[in-house]
């Protein structure tokens, strides 16, 4: 139904008069729906379309309630909300690539047609709802700014562990004088320590300043606020890392150390300059969980604890562990060292940044701009008889030498690469200048890993894959194997808000360097020959742990293919 026939058709009614069609008509706005229209002018109001809907189409009024919208966060990321406000448009489900939306006017083809194309989903259906709901769903969906100010106006300040002498005065004055900036920055981040994120992400772009969250390794959009705070909120948060606000153009680094209630809290604080500002992502890290992490806790398998178990124990030489940024790496070095701290055992860390003060650690943070590199701190600790050395990462030449050397000199090394799987690691350190026979001789243990999430114990469903896809993937052994596989709830509950998945669990690939793979190592064999020798003596690959987890019902296979490589 085009605009001139539903306006027409509400004076028929009695909705309208004829002399408010008219009016309608002259004040429409550029690409403004003719409803919303209606309603700026108070011609209409959510009274009187409800009764229009309820009356005359009632195959198009939505049914449902707040309670019962479902939008997977990487769904709500595609659509823009610019398109949803301009023409009062909310979406309530996605299921199997049908997006439902409500609308006040669901006959704005023009309107449903612009929401596909910027959103690139073909399947969209429309109701009608009245103007209140559809903002209150927006508002649940993209909280707005006041709201946001409003609801934390009572929250407890959170305690930030700075120095005031660090601070000019004119700044300090300046933040005392910025106190809903001061509130939002300090929500921010207690929503994100709550909702149990391990990022947060704060995005100038050209006409909005966008905040997300990674929560369970998905990054979501959670709020987008007017441009025009930009500056403020980000001069807060390098005033609360201790950073240089006057220091736009150049990539900084710092910390926030709080204290939110009872909990301690980490927060890595790095800034990018962008297009439109700064961006700030801040790694979440809650000292607690280190301290109480064990072995057992991280989702190893049975086999593969004992592998690991054992090579910490050992006396000397190098572990490994290795994977992309986000994947688990510092908390499984922290659990290892948390169960070889000791007093009788000297432990030193070279980090860039310490991750989380942990008591009995020797922790330094490696400088650069001061030339407090990985390798000078590493030269420091072989004088200060250590009996344990964790590097941070290995970046350089330099770095692996000495690290190489000292697990060669009776110390136990840990240490993390950035490659994709074990025995790519090996690989690695000699493609960087490290001697064969050097790497043969220290490396001990590769640990490699990933996480993935797992299932919402609530709401899980169990998979309908075919038998024969499930073989085919590896799942299942044979057509003869009985056992149920299980797969995320797309609608979610409660419990899990909606994603269908709960908390994360680390899966595994260790490579043990025995006798006959070091002389393999020393020969200067390739990754691929290196992973054959690997797999006969019962290595299992990353993605055949991932699976493992999947026939465990732990996680499923959209989980395992969205994070592992086959």
């Amino acid at each position: 139904m085009d605009e001139a026939k539903l306006l027409e058709f509400l004076s028929r009614l009695g909705y309208i008069t004829k002399d408010q069609v008219q009016k309608a008509i002259s004040s429409k706005e550029k690409n403004e729906d003719i409803i919303t229209t209606l309603l700026r002018l108070g011609f209409m109001d959510d009274e009187k379309l409800l009764d229009f809907y309820t009356k005359y189409t009632p195959q198009k009024l939505w049914k449902g309630d707040l309670k019962s919208i479902n939008i997977p966060a990487e769904i709500l990321n595609k659509i823009p909300q610019d398109i949803l406000k301009k023409h009062l448009i909310a979406p309530v489900s996605y299921q199997d690539g049908k997006l439902t939306i409500v609308t006040v006017n669901p006959f704005n083809q023009s309107a449903i047609n612009e929401l596909r194309f910027a959103s690139k989903i073909d399947n969209i259906v429309s109701y009608a709802a009245p103007k209140k709901t559809i903002e209150d769903i927006l508002n649940r969906l993209y909280p707005q700014t006041q709201d946001i100010l409003e609801e934390i106006s009572e929250v407890s300040e959170i305690e930030i562990e700075t120095s005031e002498s660090e601070l000019s005065l004119d700044t300090i004055s300046k933040e005392a004088g910025e106190a809903p900036i001061v509130r939002l920055a300090n929500f921010l981040i207690m929503e994100a320590v709550n909702l149990g994120a391990s990022d947060i992400h704060v995005e100038p772009q050209e006409k909005k300043l966008v905040v997300r969250y990674r929560v369970d390794g998905v990054l979501r959009i959670f709020h987008e606020f007017p441009i025009n705070i930009k500056d403020a909120l980000t001069a807060r948060l390098k005033i609360m890392a201790n950073l240089d606000i006057s220091e736009r153009r150049k990539p900084q680094d710092g910390r926030i150390r709080a204290k939110i209630g009872n909990k301690k809290v980490d927060l890595r604080v790095s800034t990018v300059p962008v297009v439109y500002g700064e961006k700030i992502v801040m790694r979440i890290q809650e000292a607690e969980k280190y301290l109480s992490v064990r072995l057992e806790d991280l989702g190893f398998e049975p086999d593969d604890l004992e592998k690991f178990r054992k090579a910490i124990w050992t006396p000397w030489g190098m572990i490994l562990v290795t994977g992309p940024t986000g994947s688990g790496k510092t908390t499984t070095l922290y659990a290892a060292l948390m169960e070889r701290n000791k007093p009788d055992v000297n432990i030193m860390t070279a980090e860039d940044p310490v991750e989380v003060s942990i008591p009995g650690l020797n922790q330094v943070q490696v400088n650069e701009r001061i030339g407090l590199t990985f390798a000078t701190v590493l030269r420091a600790f072989l004088r200060q008889d250590p009996d344990i050395i964790l590097i941070g990462e290995i970046r350089d030449t330099e770095t692996a030498e000495i690290g190489i050397r000292a697990a060669l000199t009776g110390h136990l090394v840990f240490s993390t690469l950035h490659t994709n799987d074990a025995p790519s690691s090996i690989t690695r350190l000699v493609d960087m200048g490290i001697e064969p026979f050097l790497v043969g001789s220290s490396i001990i243990l590769v640990v490699a890993q990933r996480l993935v999430r797992k299932l919402c114990p609530k709401c899980k469903l169990v998979d309908d894959t075919p038998k024969e896809a499930l073989v085919r993937l590896g799942v299942l052994k044979s057509l003869d194997e009985n056992i149920t596989i299980y797969k995320a709830n797309p609608k979610g509950c409660d419990e899990c808000k909606g994603t269908g998945y709960k908390g994360r669990t680390a899966v595994h690939e260790i490579l043990e360097v025995d006798e006959e793979m070091r002389k393999l190592i020393v020969r200067g064999a390739t990754a691929e020959d290196i992973r054959e020798l690997a797999k006969r003596k019962g290595m299992r690959t990353i993605y055949e742990a991932g699976i493992l987890k999947v026939r465990r019902g732990i996680t499923d296979i959209a989980e395992v293919e969205r994070v592992l490589a086959k």
